[in-house]
């Protein structure tokens, strides 16, 4: 039976979608870490899961946690590394404005039988999904490939391990400042669906993903870019690092809602700035590199992806040391 855990971050008091995840990963026998903030409540307390505060946090003593900036997404990176130190096979992660449907707790698999993506660019995820036409596109994705290439997809199924697997989300999907600012009401309903990556280009996020303990180094979300950042920056390098292993992506629709934790839209638009202007680059950049096939490899390939987007301008040299210690702590969890 495989151990799983569920990982959220919060600055926020105790809400009715964490409430629910206590209560539900109790239930189902699932691990459940919160990793708190500086702003997170001093009140904050969980009935079943394990809340880490700041000053538990110290006590785990992992060389990233001694160098993380407080107030900052990337503190996630602690619930990753608590969850592997525990032997937990599967890490899933969300964040505390999302709301779980019923089979958001179905048994965890790896093996799926389903179509492939058969376009070998830049693709809209979303548009597989959508049970009508309507224009709305993951964050992080490139503006000019919003609407550029129809998603084709094979005929037969092909059953397929996949270590890594991107949940959709219903009702206020994961969609950029620019979205939310023409569209003043969200309300999504995607199809019930799955398919596999497989060559295709896109985005994901860090709102309902699900990891095989083998991917942890990959996991990283980097600390010297914004958080609306830090997981689409992730998932461009996560993308590139599994291709060249033949590692395939699954996406699914949908098990889980979202009713959006109040946001400055043009703060969020500041903060994804980068986003609008770098994803292709990103991408076209780490894609010229000569990176080394091999699970053992991650970390090597890791910190040339990482070398190679500071002297881009990408991020801050003081990425490198966030970096080499969340990798350190990985090693020595093994």
């Amino acid at each position: 039976m495989k151990k799983i855990s569920l990982v959220i971050t919060t600055i926020n008091k105790l809400n009715k979608n964490i409430k629910n995840f206590d209560n539900m990963t109790q239930k189902e026998k699932w691990n459940f870490y919160v990793i708190g903030d500086k702003k997170t409540p001093k009140t904050f307390k969980l009935k079943h899961g394990n809340f880490f505060s700041i000053k538990k946090q110290k006590k785990l003593k992992f060389k990233f946690e001694r160098i993380c900036p407080k107030n900052s997404y990337a503190r996630k990176n602690l619930g990753y590394l608590i969850s592997a130190k525990n032997g937990n096979d599967v890490i899933v992660e969300t964040d505390d404005d999302n709301y779980p449907k019923k089979n958001f707790f179905k048994k965890v698999k790896l093996f799926y039988k389903t179509k492939k993506i058969l376009n070998r660019s830049w693709i809209n995820i979303y548009d597989f999904f959508l049970k009508k036409n309507y224009t709305i596109w993951p964050r992080g994705l490139p503006l000019d490939e919003i609407n550029k290439n129809n998603i084709i997809t094979s005929r037969s199924k092909v059953k397929r391990k996949f270590l890594l697997q991107q949940g959709v989300c219903d009702l206020n999907p994961d969609v950029d400042a620019i979205f939310r600012l023409i569209h003043k009401k969200i309300n999504i309903k995607f199809k019930n669906s799955t398919v596999n990556l497989s060559n295709a280009l896109t985005t994901f996020n860090s709102q309902n993903t699900r990891w095989h303990i083998s991917l942890l180094p990959l996991m990283y979300l980097p600390v010297t870019c914004t958080m609306r950042c830090t997981d689409i920056w992730r998932s461009l390098i996560t993308l590139k690092i599994l291709k060249i292993n033949n590692l395939d992506i699954l996406f699914y629709g949908t098990d889980i809602y979202q009713k959006r934790n109040v946001h400055n839209l043009n703060s969020d638009f500041k903060e994804e700035i980068s986003l609008y202007l770098n994803s292709k680059k990103i991408y076209n950049v780490i894609n010229r590199l000569k990176l080394k096939k091999g699970f053992k490899n991650f970390p090597i390939n890791m910190r040339m992806c990482y070398l190679k987007l500071i002297k881009t301008d990408i991020f801050k040299k003081d990425e490198m040391k966030y970096l080499d210690a969340w990798l350190l702590d990985c090693k020595n969890l093994y």
